[in-house]
């Protein structure tokens, strides 16, 4: 089996890593510096540095979240959607389908073996001083032990399956999101299913329909991120590489500094500033009346699609999210978000409570009710050396992650797929026709699955231009062009195997001209009732 290849740089790494750093970030200031997610010290006071719009966003965890989402949306799509638009629906269909095989096995294995990882550390007592933290957040997150073996298998084996079901996680209680990125994921799947065959512009009516139905159904989490991704697709298929030189330099940089500045809406307290009081009333205005509690959810999720169409339409910051640091985030992003709390419970908690648990008077502490006493946290010093030992650390074993766990996980799937997919040719595609025109066009022929054809035509089948459009959809594609096992012929004369053996899988299995019938059924058919 060929192993995985390393992706290249690009911008979407570069985000997701941003992304998943800011998510680490904001539950190390959730946990220690709670006050961070209002926007000032009380409704009289002035606000602090980290609680000053954009800046605040170091505590941004939720707008991080939606940015997840919404790449989930843009990335699953785009494949599928260029294949759609370029009319080589079969190949959509078949890459569609195989993808929603193959994620639900991406994200199930690594997901269940970081629960193990949190699992086994639970059981060996590195959570215990968690679970007497003085920050409310680390208590909340940090379990107990079983009290036998046999209970704490079962509750593993729980998390392994019924986490599934909701998302809750009995030992990381973080990874519930990753529920719902595979719910997500299946909605795309299906949405791209039921418009395979709807024309581009249609296609966008729909998704926009499902995008105001999820806001008004309060379908803040998944619903109206996933269709931002999906339109953000379109954007992409529709322009290509000239997005960036779509727009008038200084209105991408404008999107990207509002989007910035709605993503600061705060999550705690809205009403002690003016700005937050301001967007609470606005978004109270146009959203369901119980989703008067989630307003953030919609404002970051406002804030993370304006901000993505600028860095869309911007080459300065395409450029600045392809670099190498970045893109090393974003592929460590996914072992990151799934090991940070881990060892935010243990390592990072040992360092700041180390002392005072070292201490058996502070360790034999008890409250009045004979609870044990909340241990005390060291002082700024401690955090100086503790966080980046921490961040180190965590980068440093996802790092052994990506190298060591995720290509197992891809090679399981890998060899799911190749034992239970049916061969192409029982998909039956061992045969394709092609449907040509008089012998001034592009003439007619038929081939075997080697490649090789005739035809009857006077000149070559493909003209120059339509041949330029190949090649930019070969290299656009070719990254999601499985082997097929049918052929085809076109032009006069034959096709040397020389030629075939150079021709993308996508265009011998399905020739353009079926493409083409494809996306004008009615046109196409009158066409060729006149041929024959």
């Amino acid at each position: 089996m060929v192993p995985p290849k390393r992706r290249d740089d690009n911008w979407i790494d570069g985000l997701r890593g941003i992304a998943s750093f800011i998510v680490v970030t904001g539950h190390i200031l959730t946990a220690f510096a709670p006050y961070l997610h209002s926007p000032s010290t009380s409704q009289e006071g002035r606000p602090l540095l980290f609680q000053l719009p954009i800046i605040r966003l170091c505590v941004g965890g939720r707008a991080a979240v939606c940015i997840f989402f919404l790449v989930t949306g843009f990335v699953n799509s785009i494949n599928p959607i260029k294949n759609m638009q370029a009319g080589n629906t079969e190949l959509a269909l078949t890459n569609l389908a195989k993808s929603t095989f193959t994620r639900s096995g991406r994200l199930f294995f690594p997901t269940n073996i970081g629960a193990t990882v949190a699992w086994t550390v639970c059981q060996l007592g590195g959570f215990n001083i968690a679970r007497r933290a003085d920050a409310p957040w680390i208590r909340m997150v940090a379990k107990t032990p079983g009290p036998t073996f046999w209970l704490a298998v079962k509750a593993l084996l729980r998390n392994w399956t019924f986490f599934w079901n909701n998302g809750d996680g009995t030992y990381d209680p973080v990874h519930w999101t990753i529920v719902f990125f595979l719910s997500g994921s299946m909605r795309i799947y299906l949405t791209l299913l039921a418009t395979a065959l709807v024309r581009a512009r249609w296609r966008i009516t729909i998704i926009v329909f499902l995008y105001i139905f999820s806001w008004c159904t309060s379908d803040y989490i998944v619903g109206i991120n996933i269709n931002s991704g999906l339109l953000l697709a379109h954007l992409q298929a529709t322009y290509g590489s000239r997005a960036t030189s779509t727009l008038p330099k200084p209105l991408p940089a404008l999107l990207i500094l509002v989007g910035l500045l709605i993503c600061s809406f705060p999550q705690d307290n809205h009403q002690w500033t003016g700005w937050s009081f301001a967007m609470r009333r606005l978004m109270l205005s146009i959203t369901p009346v119980h989703a008067e509690r989630f307003i953030g959810r919609y404002w970051v999720n406002v804030g993370c699609t304006v901000l993505m169409t600028g860095v869309f339409f911007s080459r300065n910051a395409r450029r600045l999210l392809t670099h190498p640091l970045f893109n090393f985030l974003g592929r460590c992003s996914f072992p990151v978000y799934l090991l940070h709390n881990t060892l935010l419970r243990s390592l990072l908690v040992w360092m700041v409570y180390g002392a005072s648990a070292a201490s058996a008077e502070e360790w034999g502490r008890k409250n009045q009710d004979g609870s044990p006493a909340q241990l005390r946290r060291g002082g700024t010093a401690t955090f100086v050396v503790a966080v980046p030992v921490f961040y180190a650390v965590l980068y440093a074993v996802a790092w052994a992650w990506m190298e060591r766990v995720d290509p197992l996980c891809a090679r399981i799937v890998g060899w799911m797929r190749e034992r239970m997919f049916a061969e192409e040719e029982e998909l039956g595609r061992e045969m394709t026709t092609g449907v040509g025109g008089t012998s001034g066009g592009n003439g007619n022929g038929n081939g075997n699955g080697n490649g090789n054809g005739n035809g009857g035509g006077g000149v070559n089948g493909t003209m120059a231009r339509e041949k330029e459009k190949e090649k930019e959809l070969w290299m656009d594609l070719i990254s999601n062009a499985g082997p097929s096992g049918s052929g085809s012929g076109s032009g006069s004369g034959s096709l040397s195997s020389a030629t075939t053996a150079h021709t993308p899988a996508f265009y011998v299995a399905l020739p353009r001209q079926q493409g083409s019938y494809l996306r004008h059924p009615a046109k196409q058919r009158s066409r060729a009732e006149q041929r024959y």
